[in-house]
């Protein structure tokens, strides 16, 4: 019984850092702008589904001309954004990469490159993610990732604006 009760343990063990692990990613996504338009009750499947991921300074998020295999939401940190090599932007805290995927009935590559400046922390999700969410957690995300959507479409007319004038 002395090995049971040490599998029983290593299982309880394992079981709770599984569940330590899955409240760590729903206080992340919690705290990020971006997922603001979601309630916590929808937030916890969203997060279920998110993996964090870590970027050192002049790591590459995403490359010009990869497929999209995966969405991003930047959690903390900046990165730069390049487009045939020329810096087109900044991604920050609360901003998303990647949104592309959610609109494209087929498989579509990355229009940019983006590179950490530093430390980055991100959720990154990927379709096979997106397709378990189900009922009013995948409506919110499609919340959330209009109103991002919305954001950059202002700042690009800003910037349409500066340049008219």
């Amino acid at each position: 019984m002395d090995e049971l009760d040490a599998i029983q343990a290593s299982l309880a063990s394992f079981t709770k850092r599984l569940d330590e692990v899955s409240t760590d990613r729903f206080h992340e996504l919690r705290k990020c702008s971006f997922f603001d338009p979601i309630p916590s009750e929808w937030l916890k499947p969203v997060s279920e589904q998110a993996e964090i991921r870590t970027f050192s300074a002049g790591d590459c998020i995403t490359s010009e001309g990869d497929d999209m295999d995966a969405f991003y939401v930047i959690l903390y940190g900046t990165a730069t954004v390049y487009y045939s090599r020329k810096v087109v932007g900044t991604i920050r805290s609360g901003e998303c990469i990647g949104e592309g995927m959610f609109f494209a009935n087929e498989n579509i590559s990355r229009s940019a490159t983006v590179i950490a400046d530093g430390q980055v922390i991100a959720a990154e999700i990927r379709p096979s993610g997106i397709d378990r969410l189900r009922g009013d957690a995948k409506a919110y995300l499609d919340k959330a990732l209009l109103l991002a959507l919305f954001k950059k479409l202002q700042g690009a007319n800003r910037k349409i604006e500066e340049l008219l004038r």
